[in-house]
Parts: structure tokens; sequence; C-alpha cells
């Protein structure tokens, strides 16, 4: 069950604004030891059968839950399972949507991969391609960098079912997410539910990681007012912390379906745009800069060293991040990206930033 927790977590306070430009961020929030699942980087083979042609069509607003088969190795589990999501939930969009299965967890065993396990969402292929290993990795990178981030899995899913396609028919290279309610509980917070947020309202380090992160692989297709992509977790009477998903529209992954909104000021997904506001907690932007760049050679490794994506994706991704953190050791193009709306003590700590 979702939670609504917003009280008290519009306050800046000078107190606050005074460890942060003197480095003393609050204390992040840590993980609890990690299920079987999501222990390994390594890809799983998993199978689903029933009646999937009926689960696949039901793409409706209100999309109802299929009994399914899950097999791993020798084990099957009977679970239901349903589409989900918005842009890649449309037949007019996408080939196959994504599905959220829901796992029987008491019912499993303990030495089971899936044990303790409830609720999975399953990102599958929306057109051919390796769309899907490449987003995969987008979620490994962006668990460097931020306070909080979901786990992933990949996995080779072959759906079982007479009645559909035979190219549906052939293994499929999926994503397997963890919930946002395991997610939450991984860190000991709960989901947060709440209509119109701004950036204010949500804590400063996760908010900066976020955008810059979003900025780097050129994604504009998220919003924190309409919490769109973006799950927020947390505890009353606290700031949220905001945790992005769906990267299948940016520029890093480069789907042939993904297209900025016609409102903003880019042509393609391959142009970067920075969607961050100038924050009353600027000195948090100039702490996550340093993280990212403390973190640059493990962001490349995560795409070279990658046994999922082919070399021209590498090759790519290389060229792309090398445009990135050009940018990040550059003061004038910092202050021209980042700062350009802010006032001059904004401006002066790019200004005095160690680059």
């Amino acid at each position: 069950m979702r939670r609504v927790l917003m009280a008290g977590i519009q306050r800046t306070g000078i107190a606050a604004l005074f460890m942060m430009m003197t480095g003393m961020l609050p204390a992040q929030p840590v993980a609890k030891k990690t299920t079987a699942l999501f222990a390994s980087d390594s890809s799983i083979s998993i199978q689903l059968s029933g009646n999937i042609k009926a689960l696949l069509k039901d793409r409706g607003d209100s999309s109802s839950y299929h009994e399914t088969r899950l097999m791993y190795n020798n084990d099957t589990i009977v679970i239901k399972a349903k589409t989900r999501g918005k842009f890649r939930k449309d037949a007019n969009n996408c080939m196959l949507p994504p599905l959220l299965l829901n796992l029987p967890k008491d019912a499993l065993d303990k030495n089971s991969l899936f044990y303790k396990q409830n609720k999975l969402k399953l990102v599958l292929p929306c057109k051919q391609g390796n769309y899907v290993a490449r987003e995969e990795l987008v979620y490994k990178a962006y668990a460097l960098v931020a306070p909080i981030a979901f786990q992933t899995r990949l996995v080779t899913v072959l759906l079982t079912d007479k009645d559909i396609p035979a190219k549906l028919n052939a293994p499929l290279t999926g994503i397997l997410i963890e919930d946002d309610e395991a997610l939450a509980k991984r860190f000991s917070l709960m989901p947060v539910e709440e209509a119109k947020l701004t950036p204010i309202n949500v804590a400063a380090d996760s908010y900066f990681s976020m955008v810059l992160f979003q900025y780097m692989i050129g994604n504009t297709d998220w919003s924190v007012e309409y919490e769109h992509n973006i799950t927020l977790v947390g505890k009353p009477a606290q700031r949220p912390y905001v945790v992005p998903f769906d990267f299948d529209q940016c520029g890093l992954v480069d789907a042939p379906y993904a297209s900025p909104p016609q409102e903003l000021p880019i042509q393609t997904v391959h142009e970067r745009l920075y969607r961050g506001i100038c924050h009353p907690e600027w000195p948090v932007f100039v702490q996550v800069v340093q993280r990212f760049l403390q973190q640059e050679k493990n962001i490349r490794a995560v795409f070279a060293e990658s046994k999922s994506v082919d070399a021209a994706f590498k090759k790519m991704t290389s060229q792309y991040l090398d445009d990135f953190f050009a940018q990040l050791k550059q003061e004038k193009t910092m202050a021209a990206i980042f700062a350009s709306n802010c006032n001059a003590e904004q401006r002066r700590l790019i200004k005095d930033f160690p680059h």
C-alpha cells in the first residue's frame, strides 16, 4: 500500500544549508542485504507459459491479472501477470508491453532464486533490436551516482503459447526490475504518493543526481511535478528521494521510436537538454558533479565491459560520454548549461569548483 508522507518536507533551513556548503551532507540511506535475484549481474533464462496471447492483448487502462507459470531451471512457480506502463503498453507503439509479475512470496522455497520476491517489473522488447540490454546498463550506471536506485537483472525470456506469433516464441531479452515497495523496504523507507511536488520538495542529493544523470544520457522523458517515470520513497516529515526509471527514450539507448516532447527546444534525443532548476540548495549540485567525475571510470566501464551489447554501441556510448564529461570539466560550459538562470552566488560556486 502506498503512503502519503508530506508533512514537514518543505523545510530547508539555514543550518541545513550550512551543512551542505561545508560538505556535511546528511547521512544517506543504507540498503539492506540484497536478495538472491539481484545479487549477481549475470543474465538468467526464464520461461513464461499459459494464455500468453490473452495476457499480451490485455493492454487497456485497467488491465487484469492472468494466471501464468514462471519457470526457472527446474522450478515452476504459479504467478499472476498483467501488462503495465503507458507508452510501451500501447500496441500502436510496441510489439510487447512491459509486465508486472505477482509472485506468491510465502510459497517460495528459501533456495529459490525468487525467494522473498513479491512483485517484479519485467521489461520486454518494444521493437526489434538490442535496446532492452542497453537500457539495463543505464540502470546499472545510475546506481553508481545516486543515493537510491532500482536493482535490475538482465534475463532471456521465452514466452510459451501456441497461439502467439512465431517471432514471439523466440528467446527475448528482458529486464527484471524490483518493485517500488521492495525498493523502499530495502532502504527502510516507504513509498510516497503526492501530487504536484516540486523539485524543492524532494531530497536535494537525489534530485541533482537524477537531473544530471538524465542530462548525461540525453533523457527528457521525466517529470517530478507529474511523477512521470519517477518513484518517490521516504519517511514521514522528511523530503522524499526521487528514483527514476524507464530510460528507453534517452539518446544513449537510441531506440528507433524515441523522440523528445514537441514543446522542448531540441529536435532529437541525441541532443542534450538540462531540465534541472536553480535549486536553493545549489551547493549540493556541485558535490553531485564531483561524484560523477569520481565515478567517470566506473560509469564508462559499465558500458565498455558489458557482454550484452555490441562494439558499435560501445563506441557510440564512449563518444557520447566524452562530450558529457568534457562539459563537466569546463567552467564556462558548466555555467552556460547548468547555471545560466542562477544568481551570482550560485554561479560563483561553479567558478570556484575544482575542475
